[in-house]
């Protein structure tokens, strides 16, 4: 590899030349959001008190309502692929989408007060609540197989791994996993007493976040936890791009950025000063966090491409979507006229590892895939040639 593409990496890579801006967005309600999942750059679906399920199609720009049968609405998450929700509610049932939040469908669990949702994979996904309940499915919410965790804290939050393993966070500090689908669940000590407000497992690193600036971090798959605070972010939802890169959100519209795995955090003005709940990113470059009064405020300024997005022979690159991804990444490549384009992928580290076209591309749209089922967890960047353009994207792979 040239030094010119190592320059170029570690420019992609560094988040310190990454414009980070968080902006208030009218959410047209008032009542406090708990939860939030974006499937694309522009659609997305948020949910909260009363049953309130907002969803945009134009990236939070108009929001429209509709009230679930529900007292409140916990928490909202779609698969890898987005092709299926689940919103979990404080009244035992889920409901499920197949058309991106659009409309809905009740389904029974058999747990009762249910307060976190977390897929696996398209097909593998876990919920659990109060009294230890929890369940799993494994054919993307349409039947569920109850499980009791056998703990007598409330659970907060769940992080699903697989059909057999997954964490759940509860109270008082309360961590328990299971390997065996739920049939037995064993404690993991973690050395707090605070309530375990938000899980996400990518691989072997995770993260838990708590009241009380509480932020864990585990390298080992969840055998043990260490402190990842560094004395200052915590409290509520965390979401995290890749092992190292990551965001926490809390009381008083605090956001707190990591890129650097918790070893040092920056506190982002958020505009807004409303309690925040959760946050999520659907691209690197796309975010919403959401909390009390109705309270959404969007992420923009990262970007991926390090040249510019037209030329004069003509050209576009799309985003990955979906980003972050657990199986395939797509690209869309529009080419004006025939020329010979080279797509390569390289890691973190600025190594080559996959070339996905090397050759004469005819002119018009093109879909450039990125199979990461023989790739580890991490940060890739897609580097797209052509004889007048050039063109970097990245993606996020997760385990």
């Amino acid at each position: 590899m040239t030094a010119i593409r190592l320059l170029l990496l570690s420019a992609l890579l560094a988040p310190a030349a990454l414009a980070q801006t968080w902006t208030p967005q009218n959410s047209g309600t008032a009542v406090e959001l708990t939860g939030v999942h974006f499937i694309s750059a522009t659609t997305g679906v948020a949910v909260g008190e009363g049953g309130v399920a907002l969803r945009t199609t134009d990236g939070g720009e108009t929001w429209s309502a509709q009230t679930l049968p529900a007292e409140d609405l916990e928490a909202v998450a779609f698969n890898p692929s987005g092709t299926v929700g689940i919103a979990v509610s404080d009244d035992g049932p889920v409901f499920r989408t197949t058309d991106g939040g659009a409309t809905w469908s009740f389904v029974a669990t058999g747990a009762g007060d249910l307060r976190d949702v977390d897929w696996a994979d398209d097909a593998v996904v876990w919920v659990a609540g109060r009294d230890g309940d929890a369940a799993v499915s494994t054919d993307a919410g349409l039947t569920w197989a109850y499980r009791n965790t056998g703990s007598a804290e409330r659970t907060e939050s769940v992080a699903a791994v697989s059909a057999a393993e997954a964490f759940v966070g509860n109270r008082e500090g309360e961590l328990r996993r299971t390997t065996d689908g739920g049939l037995t669940w064993a404690p993991v000590f973690l050395g707090t007493d605070r309530d375990l407000n938000d899980i996400q497992m990518l691989g072997t690193t995770g993260y838990i976040s708590g009241n009380g600036d509480t932020v864990l971090k585990t390298t080992d798959g969840g055998a043990t936890w260490a402190d990842a605070s560094n004395g200052s972010a915590g409290d509520e939802g965390l979401f995290f791009l890749d092992a190292a890169t990551g965001w926490v959100v809390g009381d008083g519209g605090e956001i707190w950025f990591t890129d650097d795995g918790g070893a040092s955090w920056t506190l982002q003005p958020s505009g807004t000063a409303a309690n925040l709940t959760e946050v999520h990113f659907p691209t690197p470059s796309d975010g919403w966090a959401v909390g009390e009064g109705g309270a959404i405020v969007k992420f923009s300024g990262i970007t991926t491409a390090a040249e510019p997005g037209a030329s004069p022979r003509g050209f576009a690159l799309s985003e990955a979507h979906p980003n972050p991804f657990t199986r395939r990444a797509a690209f869309t490549l529009e080419v004006a006229e025939a020329q010979h384009v080279q797509a390569e992928v390289y890691d973190a580290l600025g190594r080559r590892v996959v070339v996905l076209h090397d050759g004469v591309m005819e002119a018009g749209a093109h879909a450039l895939v990125l199979d990461g089922s023989s790739l580890p967890a991490g940060v890739y960047v897609v580097r797209v040639t052509g004889e007048a353009f050039a063109a970097t994207r990245r993606a996020v792979l997760l385990r």
